[in-house]
């Protein structure tokens, strides 16, 4: 994908935009691979588009997140149900808004830096790697029940310290 389109001087989608889309498709639940293929056809059809106008960037998003949540529900037909797509896509409006996430990004970054050296190796196996709980535990020496008890506490962690750090910078 060309990673920046231009029209006009002012405005440039591309980079900001495609982060931003799959961090939505993430949030809608979309895997990390099926994400990337959710942005590239969101960008494709608006390329695709005679006439489109990329003059106003908030609906140029707004384009682009819809077509990506169509194009999420029609691949999950009857393994997702447009409820769960809903209250994703709400809570994107209600916590992403104009910023894409990066505030949440910036804030999760944050927090998990505090984080111990062997809370950070849990996570970024689990998460990061892609290992999953039992690899993760086995790699670290912990039980399945330790990991999962210990993801427990570390997402409760995350959550409240990038809520408090997102109330501190408002």
């Amino acid at each position: 994908m060309n990673p920046t389109v231009e029209s006009g001087p002012a405005l440039r989608v591309g980079e900001r935009e495609r982060r931003a889309l799959w961090r939505y498709a993430r949030t809608l639940g979309a895997d990390v691979h099926t994400a990337d293929d959710l942005v590239q056809e969101a960008f494709a059809v608006v390329l695709a588009r005679d006439g489109f106008d990329f003059t106003v960037p908030a609906a140029v998003f707004g384009f682009l997140r819809t077509t990506c949540r169509q194009l999420w529900l029609r691949s999950t037909k009857r393994t997702i149900g447009e409820r769960e797509v809903d209250e994703a896509d709400r809570l994107w409006g209600e916590r992403c808004g104009e910023d894409a996430g990066d505030h949440y990004v910036d804030a999760l970054r944050a927090c998990v830096e505090r984080l111990p050296a062997r809370s950070r190796a849990l996570l970024a196996a689990t998460y990061g790697d892609g290992d999953g709980r039992v690899a993760a535990g086995k790699r670290l020496g912990i039980g399945r029940d330790g990991v999962k008890s210990a993801l427990r506490r570390l997402r409760t962690f995350l959550h409240d310290c990038i809520r408090k750090r997102i109330e501190a910078d408002r």
